[in-house]
């Protein structure tokens, strides 16, 4: 009778002796060490090897029987199982020896959670949030619903009716969205809404059309359905639409009240013109209104979707920007012709998201405190923007900031000769987190700089430029052209 040497129970693990002695004998079986048909010591035998009780070496080799790794023979013993051949024995060491060359190295311990660098864009100030009312009406639906909210709701594949009743109430009362409460549907965040609609609307080799630059992960989206995308270019009107009336369009994508990145708003003209063409083309159009609210010299403009008499535009939005980022909580208002199958699908992905967070989401646009938050929010932002472009005014930079009516963003647009991924990366290096606007683009596109701001008090943001103007004049004098070259370019070209 062999002694199974090497095995070693540790009485601190978090793991009981009968899982650490099960595991152990496992191993030496797949590496085999324990080869098919050896025997085993008995149960008192290996317990006083071990020092350890008689039940743990039982519970351990029942385990291992029930597995298949052990075969019990009455009178004679316990043994390995002979229907573990050597060519099994092979491949586990095999495996076992292509996972040890795969394994991940150790790597440094993830960081603290923390704060978005400047100048981060899409980036609320979760400091204005009124985190006291916010908790206050947590607690008051928990002492209403508390029980019946902690259940599994067949009944809120589509979102907490609640929710969806006070959100379409807003929706029409602020944006004009046409819709009635049972179309609203509550994902978890723009992204997932973005998801289920390439989903529902694509099939493989379908074309979309979408702003150039443009949001990226809307981009990835499409291209998760195999789509064929186009990118649009986007003038002082917004997206300019197809110039060949013969160009097949499935899906059409834009952020109209606020283009990301490039923060233009589309026209009147441009917004009637492009549901006509969806009207002709039989295209959906898929309208993202992510930070609509957050507009400073005006109200915020009417939706595109108020504008659609065919119902063929479907309204996305999100609370991400407006309250906090890990809320995760957006929107999709679905035209009736595709709820089911949106419905269909979000169901296998999720069944529905956190009730609780859904239920103070709706009382606190019914109390009332969201709208004075919007409010405070809008005015401290546009104190903040106009203190961060008067902080480049000053500066002489070669960064133009064109469209500044509202936005979490501003781009600053280069001249047309610079790299912008090249700017983008100097600051980086010193731990600015500004990406550059060829970063959004599937063209090559007019260079700049997407900058955040909503984020930083002034207080930050006077510190940060502060450290960040050093960078960009170093940048700014190695790009510009000597006298001598401005004179060369000049000149008419020779033969």
């Amino acid at each position: 009778m062999r002694t199974l040497g090497g095995l070693w129970l540790e009485r601190a693990s978090r793991f009981s002796l009968q899982d650490q002695l099960m595991r152990q004998i496992k191993e030496l079986i797949q590496r085999g060490t324990l080869a098919p048909s050896e025997p085993l010591p008995s149960t008192r035998e290996l317990a006083t090897q071990l020092n350890v009780s008689r039940n743990t070496v039982v519970y351990a080799y029942d385990r291992l029987v029930s597995e298949g790794y052990l075969a019990p023979y009455p009178r004679s013993g316990v043994f390995v199982s002979p229907s573990i051949s050597l060519f099994q024995d092979a491949h586990w060491a095999t495996k076992s020896s292509t996972a040890a060359k795969t394994t991940v190295r150790p790597g440094p311990a993830p960081k603290n959670l923390g704060s978005p660098a400047p100048f981060r864009p899409c980036q609320p100030d979760v400091t204005l949030f009124p985190l006291l009312i916010w908790n206050r009406l947590r607690g008051r639906v928990l002492r209403k619903d508390g029980r019946n909210l902690l259940h599994y709701q067949a009944s809120c594949i589509s979102g907490l009716p609640a929710l969806r009743q006070s959100l379409a109430a807003y929706l029409r009362d602020s944006r004009g969205v046409k819709c009635d409460w049972r179309q609203v549907v509550i994902t978890s965040g723009s992204q997932q809404a973005l998801y289920i609609l390439a989903n529902v609307l694509l099939s493989i080799g379908d074309h979309v059309y979408m702003e150039d630059p443009g949001y990226l992960e809307a981009r990835l989206a499409w291209q998760s359905a195999r789509a064929r995308i186009t990118g649009g270019p986007v003038d002082e009107e917004g997206l300019k639409l197809p110039t060949r009336s013969n160009t097949a369009v499935s899906l059409i994508y834009t952020t109209p009240s606020r283009q990301f990145p490039t923060g233009v708003s589309m026209s009147l003209a441009r917004r009637l013109a492009l549901i006509d063409f969806a009207s002709r083309m039989q295209a959906w159009v898929i309208e993202d209104d992510y930070d609509s609210e957050l507009r400073y010299s005006a109200p915020p403009l009417p939706s595109l979707q108020s504008l659609d008499p065919s119902g063929q535009v479907i309204y996305v939005g999100s609370f991400s920007k407006l309250l906090f980022p890990s809320l995760r909580i957006g929107y999709v208002v679905v035209p009736p012709s595709l709820l089911e199958r949106f419905n269909g699908l979000k169901h296998l992905i999720d069944d529905h998201l956190p009730l609780i967070d859904q239920a103070t989401l709706a009382l606190f646009l019914e109390s009332g405190a969201f709208y004075s938050h919007i409010r405070r929010c809008r005015k401290a932002y546009a104190q903040r923007q106009e203190y961060f472009l008067d902080l480049f005014n000053r500066a002489k930079l070669p960064l133009e900031f064109r469209h500044t009516d509202g936005g979490m963003n501003v781009t600053g647009f280069l001249p047309s000769d610079y790299d912008d991924t090249a700017w983008s990366q100097a600051l980086k290096q010193v731990d600015f987190d500004v990406p550059p606007l060829s970063h959004y683009s599937l063209k090559t596109t007019n260079p700049g700089l997407v900058f955040g701001f909503t984020a930083f008090t002034p207080e930050v943001l006077k510190g940060a430029f502060s450290r960040m103007a050093p960078v960009l004049r170093g940048l700014r004098d190695s790009a510009a052209p000597t006298a001598t070259q401005r004179a060369l370019s000049a000149r008419p070209p020779g033969r």
